[in-house]
Formats: C-alpha cells, structure tokens, sequence
C-alpha cells in the first residue's frame, strides 16, 4: 500500500483506528500485571560456591578434608575456569569461575551431578553440599525492629508477634521470616562439675533422662481397656518448678533431686539483650525473598500486613531492598511529566497553538502504550537499569513526532488535508526512517556481539531503541490520524512567520561573525584545554561509576572469656559516640548472621553486628574503634553496605597481585614482608586476608591394661563441649513456652579464665572421675584461624597499589609464585572491545544509508560529519567532567543516532535546492525549515534527561552519566547544524553531487 492509499485509509476510516487506539490503551491498563518488575536484571552467573559445613573442625582439618578433595573434584567439570577454597573453623567455601561463554546449564547439569556424588567422599559429620550464585553472604529484603514493651504486657506482645511472624510467612514470595530478639525468658540447667563428678551418670544420660521427662503423648484409645477412654502419659516436666525435684535415676536403685546436681536459673539470652536500634532494645524480623518475586508487590503486601493486623506495638522498617526501585519508578514518573508538561509548552510558544501541542502530546502517549506492550512481548523486565534507559529515552520521543507535524503543518498551507499529510509525511520519510533506523542500528553491535558486560546493560540498550521504534511508529499513524481529527482547526493556526524572521536576522549575524573567527585558533584552543585538562585534573577511565555506599558494616567479635556485661557496656558506649557522628543515620545491632542461639552461654560475650545507615566517615569511625576496642578482647572489622546495583555488578578489576606458595607459613612470612615494604613506600592496600594464629592439642590415648580404667570418651567430648556453654533441650510451659538448655558450669562464668582443659574431670567406663591428663599425652602445634587456596596452593591476595613484580624482592623467594592483575590494562582491553564495537556501530549505519539513499557516497560523507562530530563532543567531556565510564558510551552512540537524524534531515533539505542557487538563500531557506523541530527536538530532549541529572538518587549514577553525555552533545549537535553543516556541505557536498 503506498503512502496515498495510506492516508486516504486512515481519512475514510478513522473512527476504526481511534478504536484501536482505545483498544491499545485498555490493553496495557488490563496487562500491568503482567509486568516483569525484578529489583535487578537477571544477569548470566559466571561464580559460584559450594558451601560445606563440618561442624566442630578446625580450619585445617577442614582444608584438609573437606575443601581440598571438593577442589580436586569440581576441577573435572567443564568450563571451569578457577578454583578457590576458603576454609575456616567449621565451613568450606569453594568458589568456582567460569569461562566467558560457557554452556551454563551443561555446567550445572555436571556439577550437581557432582555435588551428588561428594557426600559418599567427604568424611563422616560433614553436612551436604550447597551450591550458591549470588555469593555466601545473605541479605534480607526487609528489615523490621520492633521496640520492645513493658513486662506488664508481655503475654499479648508474645501472642502479637507471633501472629505477625505467621502472617509474613503467608506472603506470596516471602521464603523465610527469621526472628532475632524476641523476649522469652530461658531456662538454664546449670551442672555443678564438683558435684555431678560423685554421682555415677553421665552427662549423656542425664540429658537422655531429661528430655524423656519433658515429653508427653497419646497411646490413642485401646480397645477392651476402658471403654470410650483414651490413655495419655503426662510429661514430668512442664514448668520451672518442675525441675528442682525431677528425681534422676542414677542406676543403682537410687535417685537425686536435679536440684541437688545443678544450679536452675532463668535468664535472657545474650541475643534478645543486645539486639538494639538506636540504643533502645527491640525485636528484629529479616524477611528473605524469591529473588523472581515482584519486589514491590511483597514490599507492599509486607506494608498491609503491618498496617492492617490490629498490633499493640508499632514495626519499624530499619530497612527495604524495594526502596531503590520504588525511588526510580518515581523518578521515572517525575520525568515523564516534566517531558510532557515542557514539550507541550515548549510546543504551543513555537508553533502559537495548543492543535500541533496536543498531537505531540497524544502521538508520545501512544508510543509510552505501544512501547509497554512491546516490553511484555520481548519479556523485558523493570528494574533499576532498564528504568534509566527509559528515563532517558523519554526526551527522545518526541522527536520523530514534530518532524512530522511540522513539515504536515507547512504543507497546509497550500494543499488539502489528504494531500498535505501524504506530502508531509513523504517530505520527511527518508530522513526520520534513516534517523529511528541508524539510532536503533547503533545499539545492534552491543546486543548481539560476545561481551562479558552485554548482558549487563541489554536492557538500557534495548528500551532506548525499541523507545525510538514506538516514537517511529507513532508519528507515522497517530499523528496524521489526530490531524485529520482535528484538521480544521489545525489548518488555521497562525504560522507566526515574524517570529522565523527575527530569528533568522540574529542567525545571520551570528553566523557572519563565525565565519570571520579564526577556526584553527579555536581548534587550538579546545585541544589546549583538553591537555590542560588531563594535565591539571587528570581523566578517570573507568567501566562503570562508582555507586555510593548506603552506609557501613561494623563486625565485633570478642575474644575468649569476655563477660556479657562488659559487652553491653561498650555496645553502649560506641552508641553514644555513632551518634555524635552521624545523629541523623539510623544504627542496628545484633548478632552476626552466623551466630547460633543453641552454642551460647547467657552470660557470655557474643559475636555481633552494626549496620549504620547513611555513614560515610570512615576514618572517624575507625579512630573511635580503636580508642574503644581493645586488640586484646575484640577483633573487628569494617565493611561497606552496598548498595542494589553494587551487588549485581560484573566483576570490576582491580589492582591486585595474587601470592602462591605450597607451604602457608612461607607464604604468610614473605607477604608481611611484602605488606611492611609497601607500608614503607606508601602504597595503600591491603590483603583479603591476615590468618590469626592458634594453637592446637592433638590428644593421644595411653595403654591402660585395666578395662575398668578406660575413659568414657562420649563423656569427655560432652564435658568439653558444654563447658561454659549449653545445649538446647527443647520447650517447656504449657500456654507460655521457654527453652530449656544444660550445661555444665554455666552460671558461674569467669571471665578471667577458664580452668585448663586437661585439669577437666570426666568419668571411666565405671563412672569414676579422672582427669584427661592421667589417661592422654597430648602435643601443641600451632595452626590458623582461615586457609585460602587456589589451585592447590596457598595463596594470598593483595589489593591496592604495590610495586613492580619485575623487582628482586619477588625472586628471592623460592617456591613462590606471582600473579599480577593491572586495573588499568583491564580497563584498557575493556575500551579497546568498544572501540571496535563502535567501528561495527559506524559499518552497520553506513550499510543502514547506503539502503535507504542507494549511494555510497552520501553515507560516507554523513558518517564523516558524524565523526567529527563526536570528536568535539568527546573533547567537551574531557574538558568538563573528567571521566569516562560505560555510561558515556551509551550516551555517545544514542547522540550518534542522534546526529545522523540532523544530518540527514538537513541534507534532505539542501539537496532539494538547485545547483544554481545562491548559498546564501540555501541557508536562509533552510534555517526558516529546521529551526522550528530543530529547536523543539533539542529542547525536548535536554528537558527529558534534565531530571536525571537534576534528580539523581544512589544507584541512578549510570542513567545520570547517559543523561549528561546527551546535555552536553545536544547543543553542539545544534551548533553543528547551523553553523558548521552549512560551510562543510558548500565546500565539500555541493562540488561532488
């Protein structure tokens, strides 16, 4: 059908396409649900870790016979391209990287299958193998604290946190709700070892005989007992009182009173104590989510939950995953106004009527419609960088629009409605085909080549071009129908051709005096300031900006025999001095994720953890740490909280240089040589991690010839175990549950020393007591808290700067091996893969125009312009920001598209002049053509991106660096058009063509 036909359809049956553009419309109101919002776009993993637990092991041990044989075995699946394991007391992570490319689901397939087959190698108690992609750490999705009440209201604040817990439970995409603080009181069955040592029982059957006591339960009803009866055995321990006179049965015919044996006390666990916000004592609620849930539905559900169950206390939400993404929607929102409300005003002062305003304004509603159902074919996702493509996209739609009104509006003029539309239309078909095509075109070389970061940023890249389709689109259907609909009206507004006059009489000066600057000094003046720039400034490569932090991790982990109460005092004095640091910033403790309520003693120390909102002094907080925690009781450590975007970012490099050696006390000794040499010619850095020294006992039994004499080794292990700590027995109370735990010596913790491991008694095989220093030799070898290795060697990394490895220093060394990693060099490879990628973008434009204008000579010359072009704006950004990241890529190659759309449009117009026309009427004509969409396109645009910039929020940094790539480029581009398209097509296309 050809453009006339075309018209005349829409003429004869607009009311039909007015129905499908309602049709449309109620389409996308019906299929918001279907919408795919994700916090973060699904990215390819390329690492993973198997994480192993071994409980009760040493590092070593676990080295040795959990993380080594895992290695060995992971090595034989395909596609692997490096293997790390760390191994600390009690856990194995092995981290495993592939190759760029590979087959993930074979990869997968072979490695389950794997992990299938290491439970039957590894050693006895290791717990089964987890494979994990997003790292070892987890991260709640919502944070809730709740402060706590009263005692007097204890009962109803149980039974209402409870409840809530049940109904975040019920949330669909909710998979765990853990709760941290809450206030039960425990009881704790404290052995006296001076005591228990006279009876003949061991711990073992002590705790056997317990837990027997604390159960009850049915034998159902018996047929020919009692008839209609039920017999039900009650348990023996149902309360606290219960315990002091449970009789133990000591296998001799006689009992004790429990009471008799051990201390029975009630007492709050260290975890409820010192789980606090803002210095006040509160419950703590982490909520984990299906990463594939919509985070906006669960947050909102979480929110109703909170507001709508009748509570007698009030949640806080300490924190929420969503929030970023919600931040971002509502940015999104805030642009798409601001572009509406100015282009339409920015409209009716050029064009003097609210007719050519109104189209636009419906022609960009439609491509919003037409590109959200375009998003749910292509199965494109919402997330926190696809919404800064379409934030960013938004000031481009109304480009292809205008082109099309204005040049229908100037055949208006002279023509009928049918004819001026099709003339209009075929005026500017070449050039707004060229345009959308070469600016989708652009993008095809980074969404369809091999490219570690391309799935990265896909969804940036294909929201902006399928944008600049649905802007296409739009002003190819919806603006002729709206002109027909409103024709008459439209063919009346008043051209306000004085307006065109008076610009074009400054223009012309302008120009004249252009044309007398001395274009060689100008030139020499940009690339002296842009050496003057990297001189004085410098200029930051980077591959993606810096995201800002959300605020700091503080871990504290006390040091043996430190008291619970010393803990609370300096959890209360750091309290007071975070706040005089950031008073505005809310500050979470509570224990580390890994800590276990069932391996604590209530009146010991626990490992804990700060999270501070909105703190950024880093060296202010490290200089209270340690005026406060001593090297001698704490070990901490400070860690950034990362923002979304942050977590889900591709591996960045980083300067580093990666130690090896077969023997880790060489290797330790050789990288504190290297940090203390590094320290001297200060280079910041530091090494991923510093082992701390421990020592160990390796037991070994004596020949005992008397059987009777033999240790009770279950005995033994019990003892040393729950010394000073307790084991959980289950619950007791009927309406007001309570755990229960035992230990031996729990109540009496010393925290200046504990008695010395083989002074400890235990019981023979005839339940006498002896010590293991009577009945073991033992030997100390000295040994480490954490053992890294790499390809089965030890291996330690340093990052930061550090001196040439080509040095003496590095050689002296046997047995050792060195693997540099420069940032700059991976910078450099980095830019070189997009280097070529933008001589694809350039080839596939040139072949793009070499269809539509059938000439190799025409597209040639465009693309010249257009590289010259991209020199200057290229050299602007020197000047002005001093950096360059993958973000001003995607800027560059968006104003690429861009200039090919004012190159082309111009071209259109000068070509259509004779030859024998003077220039000077070839400009004037041409300006009076292009100023008005010229004007309003570049206008339009700047105002889209201006709120990115303007409104910029953490997480927005690489939309924000697209945003100013195009507010710096749009003006030259408009300086170009006027001001140096016309001396370079006189000079140079004129005398070719």
């Amino acid at each position: 059908m050809n453009l006339e036909n075309y018209v005349l359809s829409l003429l004869q049956h607009k009311r039909l396409y007015w129905v499908l553009f309602f049709c449309i419309f109620l389409g996308a109101i019906f299929r918001i649900p279907e919408l795919e919002i994700w916090l973060l776009p699904k990215l390819t993993p390329t690492r993973y870790y198997v994480v192993t637990e071994y409980p009760n092991h040493s590092a070593e041990d676990t080295d040795l016979s959990v993380s080594i044989p895992i290695s060995e075995m992971v090595s034989s699946v395909k596609s692997v391209k490096r293997i790390r394991s760390d191994s600390e007391h009690g856990k194995s992570v092995v981290q495993i990287d592939l190759d760029f490319g590979a087959s993930v689901s074979e990869f997968k397939d072979q490695l389950y299958q794997t992990i299938l087959e290491m439970k039957d190698k590894l050693p006895l108690g290791v717990v089964a193998p987890r494979l994990l992609q997003s790292g070892t750490k987890e991260r709640p999705f919502i944070e809730i604290l709740i402060p706590k009440r009263d005692k007097k209201d204890s009962t109803s604040f149980d039974f209402s946190l409870q409840q809530l817990v049940f109904q975040l439970e019920r949330i669909s995409g909710v998979n765990e709700v853990r709760l941290i603080g809450d206030p039960k009181q425990s009881s704790f069955i404290s052995l006296k070892s001076k005591v228990f040592d006279i009876f003949p029982i061991t711990i073992r059957e002590l705790e056997s005989q317990i837990q027997l006591a604390m159960r009850g339960g049915s034998l159902g009803k018996i047929e020919g007992y009692v008839k209609d009866t039920e017999l039900k055995f009650s348990s023996q321990i149902q309360k606290q009182e219960d315990l002091l006179n449970f009789p133990v049965d000591l296998r001799d015919g006689h009992s004790v009173h429990l009471g008799q044996l051990a201390t029975i006390f009630e007492e709050k666990l260290p975890n409820e104590k010192l789980t606090r916000l803002n210095g006040k004592s509160a419950v703590y609620i982490a909520i984990f989510t299906d990463p594939s849930a919509n985070p906006l539905f669960v947050s909102s559900d979480v929110q109703k939950k909170i507001e709508n169950f009748q509570l007698n206390f009030s949640p806080i939400i300490f924190f929420d995953a969503s929030n970023e993404l919600r931040i971002q929607i509502k940015q999104f929102v805030i642009n798409l106004v601001w572009s509406l409300l100015f282009a339409f005003l920015f409209s009716y002062l050029l064009y003097r009527s609210w007719i050519p305003s109104f189209i636009l304004l419906v022609s960009v509603v439609f491509s919003l419609l037409l590109f959200f159902h375009l998003v749910l074919f292509f199965s494109i996702s919402i997330n926190l960088l696809s919404l800064g493509g379409i934030s960013v996209g938004i000031g481009m739609l109304f480009d292809a629009s205008n082109l099309v009104v204005f040049s229908i509006r100037k055949k208006l003029e002279k023509e009928q409605i049918s004819d001026s539309i099709s003339k209009g239309i075929r005026s500017v078909l070449i050039s707004l085909f060229s345009s959308s095509l070469t600016t989708i075109v652009v993008f095809i070389p980074l969404l369809v080549v091999p490219l570690e970061w391309k799935s990265f940023f896909s969804d940036s890249g294909i929201c902006i071009a399928l944008l600049v389709f649905c802007s296409f689109v739009s002003s190819f259907w919806i603006v002729p129908l709206v002109t027909i609909s409103f024709a008459e009206s439209f063919k009346g507004a008043d051209l306000h051709l004085g307006l065109d006059k008076f610009l074009f009489s400054k223009y012309e000066e302008s120009f004249k005096g252009w044309q007398n600057l001395n274009k060689k000094g100008i030139t020499s003046v940009i690339c002296i300031l842009v050496f003057v720039s990297f001189l004085c400034f410098g200029f930051d490569w980077q591959i993606f900006p810096k995201q800002t932090n959300l605020g700091l991790y503080l871990q504290m982990s006390p040091k043996s025999n430190l008291s619970l109460t010393e803990e609370l005092s300096v959890v209360r004095e750091l309290q007071d001095k975070i706040q005089k640091i950031n008073p505005n910033g809310p500050y979470l403790v509570l224990p580390q994720q890994r800590f276990d309520k069932q391996g604590q003693n209530p009146n010991k120390a626990i490992p804990i953890q700060w999270k501070l909102l909105g703190l950024q002094d880093l060296k202010e907080l490290e200089s209270i740490l340690d005026e406060h925690l001593s090297k001698k009781k704490w070990d901490w450590k400070l860690e950034p909280i990362e923002s979304q975007v942050s977590i889900v970012l591709p591996f960045l490099p980083k300067d580093s240089i990666i130690f090896l050696h077969e023997s880790f006390d060489e290797l330790l000794k050789f990288t504190n040589q290297f940090k203390n040499k590094t320290s001297k010619l200060g280079f910041d850095g530091s090494f991923n991690f510093s082992p701390k020294q421990i020592t160990m006992e390796e037991w070994s039994r004596n020949q005992i010839p008397i059987p009777e004499l033999m240790p009770n080794e279950d005995d033994l292990r019990q003892r040393i175990l729950y010394r000073g700590n307790q084991v959980f027995l289950g619950t007791i109370g009927e309406t007001k549950k309570r755990d229960l735990y035992l230990g031996i010596d729990t109540s009496d913790f010393d925290s200046d020393g504990i008695e010395d491991s083989k002074r400890i008694r235990f019981k023979t095989k005839t339940y006498d007591s002896t010590f293991i220093d009577s009945l073991f030799t033992y030997k100390k070898q000295e040994s480490f808290t954490e053992y890294h290795r790499e390809s089965g060697l030890y291996y330690n990394e340093w990052v930061g700067d550090f001196f040439s490895s080509d040095s003496n220093f590095f050689t002296k060394e046997t047995g050792l091996s060195v693997i540099q990693i420069s940032a700059k060099k991976e910078i450099r490879k980095f830019y070189l893969n997009l280097i070529l990628l933008l001589i694809l973008s350039f080839v596939f434009i040139y072949l793009a125009l070499v269809g539509i204008y059938e000439s190799f000579l025409i597209p040639g010359f465009y693309l010249g312009i257009s590289l010259l072009y991209l020199v200057v704006t290229i050299s602007f950004l020197i000047i002005l920001l001093h950096e360059f990241h993958l973000g001003h890529y995607i800027g560059l190659i968006v104003l690429l598209g861009l200039s090919i759309d004012s190159i082309s449009l111009f071209g259109e117009r000068w070509m259509e002049f004779p030859k024998g026309d003077p220039d000077s009427k070839k400009m004037e004509l041409s300006f009076r053509w292009l100023v008005s969409p010229i004007l309003l396109n570049s206008g339009t645009t700047l105002m889209g991106v201006f709120p990115v910039i303007l409104f910029g929020v953490p997480g927005s940094e690489f939309s924000q660096a697209i945003a100013l790539t195009m507010f710096v480029g749009i003006p030259i581009s408009v300086f170009f058009v006027f001001y140096i398209y016309p001396v370079i097509f006189q000079k140079y296309l004129d005398k070719k063509i």
